[in-house]
């Protein structure tokens, strides 16, 4: 703050105070006594106006300041001359005014004293605005800012809002965004594997079809495609043509997969990774990760790359099982060489594990004793669903091997080997702190990928085609060591996993799967052992004949509730959900449980539904025919309304 007159005032002081001073002297010859007084009273008068020269500029600063609160904002000379809209409301959003400019351009000439600034800001109230420094809205196709300044009107509170058109600006930033780049990666999942009666001159005929359907589809929505691999194509387009595809939700999807020739289904689907990026290079690069995102799923759907994540696409088809075990061969190769070079190896599952993530571990401990390496098994036995497997493993001298969390921590050192079976998400192991504290890591999974996969994995060996991890561990294992020595006992464990997950060889089979069961019948295992790990108790059956009763049909699914508590409470919901499934016209069940304050869903279907989706959509996940989820602080009645939804949305979104 400037006072310009300061120095002015100054001056005229200092020559005022020049000539009391030659007056004083004069009085001198005349009379001293006199004299004296006037040289007193005109000290106090130069000390006074001194300290009120100092202390002037806090004075002014004051007064402006004081005066500024006084002034009335709401006076309508002032607003009215404004070049931009203004209103003025009052502390609940009732406009008390506003200019004429606000009046004809954005309350198009309707306004009432009831009506609230809500009504003009797109839902925004006045508390939003107020705590904003600048507050966007859409009037009539027109983009203003809106800017506040509060003040005090009769004793009470109020706002005035200037409207400051930016809709050239906005409008141009719209345009910039509906034209970033984006790329679409796609790859036909199982042409070669598709049909394996047809000549090598009818595939590339079929090949040629889908090609054309792919251009036909990419030209739809004016974008570009280019073959850059063996059944591997790239789509480079804007935001808005992307937009309009999640609209359409990839119809090509649906083209392929119902394609026909010489009418015949040829069974071929598409997998498509879809991001943007700051470059062309990082829309291919995030568009490559969002394709293995897809694939890694099953295939047959559509990863869209995002900040928070992906959102998903389609995934109604089955995995595709690739008879191909070159993948298989390397993996077992380097996982030896793994072995051979850690101090001792430990196996851990996820958490409450089942036949499935224990028979896995067995199996690969067998391979692992055969290079005469340490090797443990890390589970809670008390939170275990394969106590049976773990008994028999007891009552046979395997059962040492079998340790607790702060047994395996103690054991696990910088050349340690962490092998995790039957899950890839990090939330899902069994002991976090062990899977923390380990350097090297393996990991063998059958489940559908998900975004919080484990990505500091030495070796991902990934197979959402396989029926379960027993099934992926009975094919490494002659790659492992080809002289290992499975014993009967090891061969039930394994075979006990693949019929947990394929309910007896019913879902989710495929050639791989029974080859597995044919190579380990081959080492003597005993389907009727294997069958008795799966008995329960009568007061088991008991109970879950009584959630069987409680089941009701919803849009072709079964919802049950097992609403009492048990030690055995997943076992048992979990045999219920596989025994829903026998009711005719039910197509997938979902029992829910309650257990540690949370509300737990088990789902299961033939892959007709997939459960994944709807699980994933409840925070949980699993795989197509086998999924799960858990709901904290919920009751059965909000559980099963928020089940009900995620039900629902499926069908929508899925109902092409």
């Amino acid at each position: 703050m400037k006072f310009k007159g300061f120095w002015y005032d100054s001056l005229i002081i200092c020559l005022i105070a020049g000539i009391a001073a030659a007056f004083i002297a004069m009085t001198v010859f005349v009379e001293p006594r006199l004299a004296i007084a006037e040289s007193i009273a005109f000290l106090i008068v130069c000390v006074i106006v001194v300290y009120r020269a100092i202390t002037a500029k806090n004075r002014y600063k004051k007064f402006i300041i004081k005066t500024s609160k006084r002034l009335d904002f709401t006076n309508q000379k002032v607003l009215s001359s404004f070049p931009f809209p203004v209103a003025v409301c009052d502390g609940k959003g009732y406009i008390k005014w506003c200019s004429d400019l606000f009046f004809n351009e954005i309350s198009c000439g309707e306004i009432t004293q009831t009506d609230k600034i809500e009504k003009y800001t797109g839902g925004i109230d006045i508390d939003s605005i107020v705590h904003s420094q600048e507050t966007c809205v859409c009037v009539d196709g027109r983009y203003y800012s809106v800017y506040t300044v509060s003040y005090q009107s009769g004793g009470e509170e109020c706002f005035g809002l200037y409207f400051l058109d930016n809709t050239r600006l906005k409008k141009t930033e719209l345009e910039y965004l509906e034209t970033l780049p984006y790329a679409v990666m796609i790859e036909m999942d199982n042409l070669d594997d598709s049909r394996t009666d047809f000549r090598d001159s009818e595939r590339t005929e079929v090949r040629s079809q889908v090609e054309a359907a792919l251009d036909n589809w990419t030209e739809a929505y004016g974008s570009f495609i280019k073959k850059i691999g063996d059944d591997r194509y790239l789509i480079l387009t804007e935001k808005k043509n992307i937009s309009r595809m999640i609209e359409d939700r990839f119809s090509v999807l649906e083209t392929v997969r119902g394609y026909e020739y010489k009418g015949k289904k040829i069974g071929v689907t598409l997998s498509i990774g879809v991001s943007s990026g700051d470059s062309f290079k990082a829309c291919e690069k995030n568009a490559r990760k969002a394709l293995e995102m897809a694939l890694g799923r099953g295939g047959d759907q559509v990863a869209i790359r995002s900040h928070d994540g992906y959102d998903y696409i389609g995934g109604v088809s089955k995995s595709a099982e690739k008879r191909n075990k070159v993948k298989s061969r390397i993996v077992g190769s380097t996982l030896a060489e793994l072995i051979k070079s850690s101090s001792n190896v430990i196996l851990m599952g996820h958490s409450f594990t089942d036949l499935d993530a224990i028979g896995a571990a067995v199996g690969l401990a067998n391979a692992v004793q055969s290079f005469n390496i340490p090797v443990y098994i890390a589970t809670d036995r008390k939170k275990t669903l394969a106590g049976s497997l773990i008994e028999k493993l007891d009552s046979e001298g395997m059962g040492d091997m079998i340790i607790g969390q702060e047994h395996a921590l103690e054991l696990i050192g910088k050349k340690s080997l962490l092998i995790v079976v039957d899950t890839h998400i990090e939330s899902f192991v069994e002991f976090p702190k062990l899977y923390e504290k380990a350097e090297t890591k393996v990991i063998i999974d059958h489940h559908r990928r998900a975004v919080t996969d484990i990505e500091s994995a030495l070796i991902f060996h990934h197979d959402p085609g396989a029926s379960s991890t027993c099934e992926m561990v009975t094919e490494l294992l002659p790659y492992i060591n080809p002289e290992l020595n499975i014993s009967s006992t090891v061969a039930e464990a394994l075979l006990a996993g693949i019929m947990l997950d394929t309910k007896d060889f019913v879902i989710g089979t495929g050639v791989r799967t029974f080859e597995a069961a044919a190579y380990l019948k081959d080492k003597n295992a005993d389907t009727v052992k294997v069958k008795r790990l799966f008995a329960n108790t009568l007061e088991m059956n008991k109970l879950r004949t009584s959630v069987i009763s409680s089941a009701e049909g919803f849009m072709k699914c079964a919802i049950a509730v097992a609403d009492f508590s048990s030690k055995d409470i997943r076992v048992i919901s979990a045999q219920a959900a596989d025994e829903l499934l026998k009711v005719n016209n039910i197509k997938a069940s979902f029992v829910m449980f309650e257990n540690a304050g949370a509300v737990n869903i088990s789902a299961r279907s033939f892959g007709e539904i997939n459960v994944q989706i709807i699980m994933e959509s409840l925070g949980g996940g699993g795989h197509q025919t086998m999924a799960a989820c858990q709901l904290k602080g919920y009751d059965f009645k909000k559980a099963r309304a928020e089940l009900e939804d995620a039900i629902k949305e499926f069908f929508d979104k899925n109902s092409k």
